[in-house]
């Protein structure tokens, strides 16, 4: 492997900044142009710079590859200023000033879920909130204090999991009972996501820069996580919705020249869509282990195939009537979903946890703290909680 540079945030303030000047411009056939400097950014910053830890290494790449289907949506395939629109914006805006058009693009840029757009998913959005300032920036708060104390006790219970440590045991090799503590895994990441998006809520209509409408759930309810599809198009956040089913669409319709209806366009967008993010998250695992072996591609178009799967078996399931979610086919249909997470989720992460992520990505911990004293602990593979959970679950 070549040796990595020291990363340098200001180049990566610059793709930023690159991309964010592409929406200002007015609309011109030579807008694309800009695209190229962002590529180059990026793609010179995730194989030739790296930062001190794994954690900042896989975030900051997938941040970089993020920004590069970003900027190759917003830059390159759509006429941002003459086809999107906020919601009650009733003429495009490039024919509006110079300063319009800035405040316009700063929202469109910090707004990758389209809240407040008219290309909004509202259908895989939680309802906006309709509560006061007051009421709201309480409910936010009491969010974030209970995002905390679930992080922090999954993360506890991480700490002391022999497969989550650096140089240790690997995830896929495991038995299925030790094999579905990467949940956990899903948890911290779910909950630490869910936390930096409430407490910049809580800043910005603090401040008043945005109001509660502004600021629906990140997440989407639990309780609709009963079919892999519904877990990714639903509960899961929607950051990369839009980018995804711009470059699909583009790739089905005008590039491979499917039909805009069918079957096959359906899937065969689906698949690309889940090949995209694995891109992303492929970066994040060459920054975090050095090479081309890590299982973010794999295990996201492995996504791809469940839901394929899943959507034959509810098909064939409807012709005998039984389309309907119950009770019950919600109980079953949520160990499914457990059962797949567990085997298809360890391919991804189980090459970053021993690579040593978790000791990189050391977090406060209150629990920690308060019991022992450890503010800031790393993984401690021979604990009490370790030992007494080597007896109970069996390794096989």
């Amino acid at each position: 492997m070549h040796q990595k540079g020291e990363f340098k945030p200001g180049l990566f303030l610059l793709a930023e900044a690159i991309t964010f000047v592409s929406l200002v411009v007015r609309p011109s056939r030579h807008r694309w142009i800009l695209f190229v400097p962002i590529l180059s950014i990026c793609v010179y910053l995730v194989l030739f710079t790296t930062c001190e830890n794994n954690a900042s290494n896989n975030l900051i790449a997938c941040n970089l590859f993020t920004l590069i289907f970003t900027s190759l949506d917003l830059v390159v395939l759509t006429d941002v200023q003459n086809e999107l629109r906020l919601v009650g914006q009733k003429t495009p805006i490039s024919t509006a000033s110079l300063s319009s058009r800035f405040w316009w693009a700063l929202r469109l840029l910090h707004s990758p879920r389209g809240i407040g757009w008219a290309h909004e998913p509202t259908a895989h959005i939680r309802p906006h909130p309709t509560t006061s300032r007051a009421q709201f920036l309480r409910d936010q708060l009491l969010r974030s204090a209970k995002y905390i104390l679930i992080f922090d006790v999954a993360r506890v219970l991480s700490y002391s999991n022999p497969y989550f440590q650096k140089g240790g045991l690997s995830l896929t090799d495991a038995g299925w009972l030790w094999r579905s503590t990467v949940l956990a895994h899903v948890v911290t990441s779910y909950t630490i996501l869910g936390l930096i998006t409430t407490v910049y809520s809580i800043v910005s209509v603090a401040l008043g820069l945005t109001a509660p409408g502004d600021w629906p759930p990140f997440f989407g309810y639990i309780g609709d996580a009963y079919t892999v599809r519904r877990s990714w198009g639903r509960v899961w956040h929607q950051v990369m919705r839009r980018f995804l089913q711009v470059e699909s669409d583009f790739i089905a319709y005008k590039i491979v020249g499917l039909p805009r209806k069918g079957t096959f366009t359906t899937y065969f967008k689906l698949f690309v869509a889940f090949f995209i993010s694995g891109l992303i998250h492929y970066a994040g695992d060459y920054a975090v282990l050095g090479h081309w072996s890590g299982g973010g591609l794999i295990c996201f178009v492995y996504q791809a195939v469940a839901i394929t799967f899943e959507d034959a078996v509810i098909a064939i399931a409807s012709k005998f009537g039984s389309a309907k979610p119950t009770p019950m086919k919600k109980f079953f249909g949520y160990i499914w979903v457990a059962a797949w997470f567990t085997y298809s989720l360890p391919i991804w992460s189980g090459p970053h946890l021993t690579a040593g992520f978790m000791e990189d990505d050391v977090e406060f911990s209150p629990i920690m703290g308060l019991s022992r004293g450890e503010w800031f602990p790393k993984p401690d593979p021979v604990n009490v909680l370790s030992t007494a959970l080597s007896k109970i679950i069996s390794d096989t």
